[in-house]
Parts: C-alpha cells; sequence; structure tokens
C-alpha cells in the first residue's frame, strides 16, 4: 500500500532530534508495536523490550497487551497473564481483552480465578466476557453462576453481570460444542436484568439467541414486553416467538407495523414459528400491503413453502414479481422458488437482465432445478452473477483466505474521515487510529477508486448493510488479506466492521452495523463508525451502490 501523505523516516527524524520528551525517551513507539502485531510475530523483541521499559506510558503498555493478543497463541499469552495481576486497573483490562482475543482456552482457568478477586467493575466485565471467547471448557458454568447470583449478593456488579451474559452469548455463538442445555440459567434473574439498563441489551439478547423461555416461564416476559427500550423488545420478541405459544401472536401482529425497524422485521420474522397457524398468513399478507421496501422484503423471507398453498398468498407474491423495487421482486421469485412455485418465464427474463438482485433470483431458479446442462451453458453467460452462481452449483467449493498484504512501514494519519456518495444519499464515516493497518488499507482503497461503483450486495434488515464488492453477488474482492485488529468497541448501531471467513481474512468487503449485534463482539475489526448519514444507512437496500468514495481531511 502506498500512501503519499505517510509521515516517513524524515519526519520521525525530525520529532527525535526537536524534542526530548518522556515518549521520545521510552524503549518503544507504539507504531512499532502495531507493526510486529500485524506481522504476527509475538517473539519479536520490541515486545520483550516494551514489556521490560521502565519508562514506556502506560497507553503503550495498553496497546502492548493489546497487539499480543491479536497476535494469539501460547507464545503471546504467556506474556500477557502477568498483567492479569497489575496494579492499575486499564492494564488489567487490556491483559483481559488480550487474552480474550488470543483464543488460548488454556488461560481460562487463570481467568476466572482473577475474576473472583476482581474489584474493578469494567475489568470483571472484560474477564467475564473473554471466559466465553476463548471457549474456555469450565465457561458455561462460571458464567451460569454469575448470573444467577443476582445483584443482591454484595459481590455482583452490573458489570459483572453483564460481561456473564456477554460471554455467554459469544460461548453460545462461536464454541456451540462446548455449550450444554441452559437449564441451570435462572430465568428469574433474567427478568430482573430486563428491569435495569445496564444489563437489559445482553439480557434480552442472551433470550433471543438461546433457549430459555417455555409455556412454563414466559407469561411474565411478555407483560414486561411494552416497558422495555426498543432494541430489547425487539429481541424479546423473537424469544418468545421461539415457544411457539398462541397467546404470543396478538403481540407480534400488534408490533408489525412498528416505527422501529428492529421490533417490525423480528415482529414479522418471527411469524415463521406458527406454520400451522392462518393468523400467521394473514400477518404476512398484512406486511406485504406496508409501503416500506423493508417490511415486504422480511416478509417475502419469511414466507414458508406450505403458506403458498393459500391462493390468496400466492396471489400476492406473484404480484410482488411486478414491484417497482428489484429486491422486492427478487425476494418475490425466491419465495416462489422455495415453494416449487418458481416463475420459469420471469427466471429466464431476468437471465438477460443488467439489474444484480434479478440476475441472483434468476440463477437460484436454474439452480434449484438441477439441471447441469442448463448450468453448464450459464456457466459461460457473460453476466458475472450468472456465471458465478452456474460454476458455484456445478463444483461447489468454499471461499478460501488470500495471501496475507505487505505490512507498511509506516502508518497513516488518522483518524481520517471517509465520505460515501451512495444510492440513497451520503454517509460519512470516521476511520480509528488504534486499528491502523485495517484503516490504511481502506483509505487506500478509497484513493484507487476502488469502492466507485462497488455493490450494498449482502442487506439484512436489522443487522448489516454489506459492501465493498465490484459484483453484485458479493465477489469482486481484492487479491489479498489483511489480518485482523481487534478492539474494546462493540457492534452497535453505527460501527463499521472488516468483513472476513476466518481469522485474518480481511480485505475490501466491510458491513455496517444497522442493529445491536453484540454477538459479534470480539471477534471482528471494528474500524470505523458512522458519523454523519446513519438514517441513509438504515435505508440501504441489496443493490445499492457506493457511487464514490473520497478522504475528508480535517
Amino acid at each position: 500500500m502506498k500512501h503519499w501523505y505517510l509521515w516517513g523516516l524524515t519526519g520521525i527524524l525530525a520529532v527525535f532530534s526537536a524534542i526530548a520528551s518522556v515518549e521520545s525517551r521510552a524503549c518503544v513507539h507504539p507504531n512499532d508495536i502495531y507493526y510486529w502485531a500485524d506481522k504476527r510475530d509475538a517473539q519479536h523483541y520490541k515486545f520483550e523490550e516494551a514489556l521490560n521499559c521502565a519508562d514506556l506510558p502506560l497507553e503503550t503498555l495498553e496497546t502492548t497487551l493489546i497487539s499480543l493478543g491479536r497476535i494469539g497463541g501460547e507464545s503471546a499469552v504467556e506474556q500477557v497473564l502477568p498483567y492479569l495481576q497489575h496494579e492499575n486497573a486499564t492494564i488489567r483490562k487490556a491483559a483481559a481483552f488480550a487474552l480474550g482475543i488470543a483464543k488460548v482456552p488454556a488461560v481460562g482457568e487463570s481467568l476466572a480465578f482473577a475474576l473472583e478477586s476482581e474489584s474493578d467493575t469494567e475489568v470483571q466485565y472484560r474477564m467475564a466476557l473473554a471466559l466465553g471467547n476463548i471457549g474456555y471448557k469450565d465457561a458455561q458454568s462460571v458464567l451460569t453462576q454469575i448470573i444467577n447470583q443476582g445483584l443482591s449478593d454484595k459481590n455482583q456488579s452490573k458489570q459483572k453481570v453483564r460481561g456473564a451474559l456477554h460471554g455467554l452469548i459469544i460461548l453460545a455463538t462461536f464454541h456451540n460444542n462446548k455449550v450444554e442445555g441452559f437449564d441451570k440459567v435462572d430465568t428469574k434473574q433474567l427478568l430482573t436484568y430486563l428491569k435495569h439498563q445496564e444489563t437489559q441489551l445482553e439480557a434480552s439478547y442472551l433470550l433471543a439467541r438461546v433457549p430459555l423461555l417455555d409455556s412454563d416461564n414466559m407469561t411474565p416476559f411478555l407483560e414486561l414486553l411494552p416497558e422495555l427500550a426498543p432494541p430489547a423488545k425487539a429481541n424479546l420478541i423473537r424469544a418468545l416467538a421461539k415457544t411457539k405459544q398462541r397467546q404470543v401472536l396478538p403481540t407480534l401482529l400488534k408490533h408489525l407495523d412498528s416505527e422501529h425497524i428492529g421490533v417490525r422485521v423480528n415482529s414479522i420474522r418471527s411469524l415463521a414459528n406458527y406454520q400451522e397457524n392462518p393468523v400467521s398468513i394473514a400477518g404476512i399478507l398484512q406486511a406485504l400491503t406496508f409501503d416500506d421496501s423493508i417490511s415486504q422484503v422480511t416478509a417475502l423471507q419469511t414466507v414458508q413453502a406450505v403458506w403458498l398453498k393459500s391462493p390468496e398468498l400466492l396471489s400476492s407474491v406473484k404480484a410482488k414479481l411486478k414491484h417497482d423495487n428489484s429486491w422486492v421482486q427478487s425476494e418475490a421469485l425466491l419465495a416462489l422458488i422455495r415453494a416449487d412455485k418458481g416463475d420459469k418465464k420471469t427466471a429466464q427474463q431476468w437471465l438477460e437482465s443488467d439489474d444484480s438482485n434479478h440476475q441472483r433470483a434468476a440463477i437460484a431458479y436454474y439452480v434449484k432445478q438441477n439441471d447441469k446442462d442448463n448450468l453448464k451453458t450459464l456457466a459461460e453467460s457473460k453476466r458475472k452473477i450468472i456465471a458465478n452462481g452456474a460454476e458455484q452449483a456445478l463444483t461447489p467449493e468454499q471461499e478460501t483466505a488470500k495471501e496475507a498484504s505487505k505490512t507498511e512501514d509506516a502508518l497513516p494519519k488518522l483518524p481520517a474521515i471517509v465520505k460515501l456518495e451512495t444510492t440513497k444519499g451520503v454517509i460519512t464515516i470516521k476511520l480509528f487510529a488504534d486499528t491502523p493497518y485495517t484503516s490504511a488499507n481502506f483509505i487506500e482503497l478509497v484513493e484507487s477508486g476502488f469502492y466507485n461503483n462497488t455493490y450494498f450486495h449482502r442487506v439484512i434488515p436489522n443487522f448489516v448493510a454489506q459492501g465493498g464488492s465490484k459484483v453484485g453477488d458479493g465477489s469482486g474482492n481484492v487479491d489479498y488479506s489483511i489480518r485482523e485488529e481487534l478492539f474494546y468497541r462493540s457492534h452497535l448501531p453505527g460501527t463499521v466492521g472488516m468483513a472476513t471467513i476466518g481469522k485474518d481474512t480481511g480485505g475490501a468487503q466491510f458491513f455496517i452495523n444497522t442493529a445491536p449485534n453484540i454477538h459479534l463482539d470480539s471477534n471482528y475489526t471494528i474500524f470505523g463508525e458512522v458519523i454523519d448519514g446513519m438514517g441513509v444507512a438504515i435505508k440501504l437496500e441489496q443493490n445499492d451502490k457506493v457511487i464514490s468514495a473520497e478522504i475528508l481531511r480535517k
């Protein structure tokens, strides 16, 4: 990567010759630490030099520990472990976070032991979350015990409970094979946590993602629903619907047209839990009449094959093939395809369409037919999406990581501001300084014009809008990978993350979180945040584009 505005050797020499500050006398500059972390060399002498430096600022020590965590592996965690006992809470917090992202389960015992005596609430939160993130063998037991103790225990804090809830969420997401049943979780305590602002989001998120509610314990949660903040309400709606109890259906119907997109989307999606109930079909028909494309797309994605036995719903879905929005049109065809009622004439027409939504739905029709001869012909299509879909169906292969990019010797001036001109409007993003190589990669791609005329190819309402694809099916990435730079930040609405297919596999594709996606925390690099245009980001649809991108310098 070439950055004409990077401060280089001349600038460094000028700094060293001009001042004799504490930072200049310090053993290691933070940029050296970032550099060797990006090189994934935990044994480089700069780390040892930093950890043994008497004059090292606490901020640089914090950076050193987090950087070792980014590298991961036993060599890295051996250097970090002693700092769980450091006198400074910020350093203990950094050590806990570093161990969490280093993903060495064997350190779980040390983390659990340190958590028992930890007094700082923010450090407690980080330690509990880390236990879940590393997949420690006893994590479920330890975290469940914290949750069940409740807030009346003098040794408990809301942050410790929040960390236990969050840790259990991530354990269930990324280490499902290490999770047993959740019958030992005290749901009465979860009800209490829903009533506290500090723990409400995590409690609702856990309820939504793991089976904790049933016909015997759901009633008080249903009664509490109106009092919750919209993000927590959206999560609890999802959790209640999973019980498949009939008394939840009126609540779903009531919130189908909610002003809050999360509540609305989760209410529509949750109708899928009631496949045998005709009320669900009525709810979908209602959602299909709404003016906004998000509601219509969500309803079409929720349609179950068995529901299309209803002449009224089948007619309504087919009518959407003529809608003026191509995303709605394509989801209508996909709904028909799932029920083996695909419109062949429409699929044939869309094979020649220049619209990426049409092309994706058209090739899905032919893939469902599993006509190998036809697919071989389509693999030669001049339309990349058609050819890609046919080739994938004929020779399905998992996407693999590209070769890692070369690490630069210098870093860009950060934070930087990026302006994305999209088909929905302008989105302005601030790039962070503590994810320097991810930010540098994004800057270079913007400067090179890579993002101009690229697609938001993966838009999931109330989740993410993912962009950076040269082709509207997600292909057309760069030919290299960049390494992760995980940090404390949470995937809250407006944060910008790097899309990956595994550790250190980022490239050009990024995503804007349009909802709280805290199950992704400590596992995907957050390298920026939307500082203007969040309303535009929420309105993004599949097939929208980045028209142009530019760096705005302060």
